[in-house]
């Protein structure tokens, strides 16, 4: 009885030993995988569109994390400054960082419509470079909006602990989307394209209703 006590004791011992070996092992492997997080905010910045750095940091700003919410603020807002509506740029931002233990190269960044009303199962890049909103099966190198050097090549790279942002004029953005026929608050999906083909996504909206003014010049839009 005892010599099957002990060697299930010692079966049971190795089976324990085993599973904790596999989870570290999974473990070390899951730290080793590129992780990128993406965080968006809405934010209205006072000043023009076109600010040096220095001027655009010391511009008096105000953000959350709805584009609603920041639009019931934008009237204290403005009045605080002496602004008139739309003087100054809504902006939709994003901060892309690497929280793993390796390196990211982000080899792509474009913007997509999450649902599309006006032609159902068909995919749709926002190309807000060229005004325009393509099926993604014709985009090609359309919508591609990542800051590398085009003459390189070379992706973004961002190092373990370090970040990279985006903004997007959300005025531009919702001309763009009225144009082409989509109107009321309209869910996108920014998505990034890592080297080895990982796509990260963070979804986010922009209302037409609130940041449309097509006779507003696009240079000024953001």
């Amino acid at each position: 009885m005892d010599n099957v006590l002990t060697q299930v004791a010692t079966a049971a011992a190795s089976l324990l030993a085993l599973g904790l070996s596999a989870l570290n092992l999974y473990l070390q492997r899951k730290d080793r995988r590129p992780r990128l997080g993406i965080r968006v905010r809405y934010e209205y910045r006072a000043g023009g569109a076109g600010s040096a750095a220095a001027e655009e940091a010391a511009s008096p700003r105000i953000y959350d994390a709805s584009q609603e919410s920041l639009y019931l603020l934008l009237g204290d807002f403005l009045r605080e400054h002496g602004l008139e509506y739309p003087q100054g740029t809504p902006l939709v931002r994003f901060a892309l960082s690497n929280g793993g233990q390796r390196p990211v190269y982000l080899d792509g960044l474009r913007i997509t419509l999450q649902q599309n009303r006006l032609r159902p199962g068909t995919r749709l890049v926002l190309d807000p470079l060229e005004r325009r909103v393509v099926p993604i099966r014709l985009a090609g190198e359309a919508g591609g909006i990542l800051g590398h050097d085009p003459a390189s090549g070379r992706p973004v790279e961002l190092l373990p602990g370090d970040g990279v942002g985006y903004k997007f004029g959300l005025i531009r953005l919702a001309n763009i989307l009225k144009h082409e026929g989509h109107t009321g608050n309209v869910r996108l999906v920014l998505e990034a394209v890592d080297r080895m083909g990982n796509t990260y996504q963070q979804p986010f909206e922009v209302n037409t209703d609130l940041w449309a003014y097509p006779d507003e010049p696009l240079r000024n839009a953001g």
